[in-house]
């Protein structure tokens, strides 16, 4: 396999579905509001994964808060939901982690990575989610 010098890759990614639409099926109360039967309303799951309430320094890209000691993703059921969720839960879920992780698996066995540790990501809002520039990641061959 011949890679290029440099690769680029987003660390601090977004859920791969910026938006959920949903309808609801019968008169509700959400936060407050009365929210109509038949109403759509739009889910966004990028705002709950930046919440300061559920998530310490939500801005760092810190992957050892999903570490079995921290679990910060266990203090409200939906702080993290990448893939949506209750009954409409991306069926695709379990697939890209078995596919992230074996992938990664040889990534982190075979190259060293090395990224500018004063980079900040800034996200194209406007589509789905993106960075509005490329995070440099150089990967070195062991």
């Amino acid at each position: 396999m011949r890679l290029a010098r440099s690769w680029r890759w987003e660390a601090v990614r977004p859920a791969p579905v910026p938006m959920l639409m949903r309808e609801t099926v019968v008169d509700t109360e959400l936060a407050g509001f009365f929210v109509p039967k038949n109403t759509f309303t739009l889910v966004i799951p990028h705002f709950n994964h930046h919440m300061g309430e559920y998530w310490p320094d939500p801005e760092r890209f810190d992957p050892e808060r999903f570490a079995p000691d921290r679990r910060e993703d266990k203090i409200h059921k939906y702080a993290w939901a990448p893939f949506g969720g209750g009954a409409h839960k991306c069926i695709g879920m379990y697939f890209a982690g078995m596919e992230i992780k074996a992938i990664l698996h040889q990534m982190l066995l075979n190259f060293e990575w090395s990224v500018d540790p004063g980079y900040q990501t800034k996200f194209n809002m406007r589509r789905l989610l993106v960075p509005k520039v490329d995070r440099p990641v150089l990967l070195r061959r062991r």
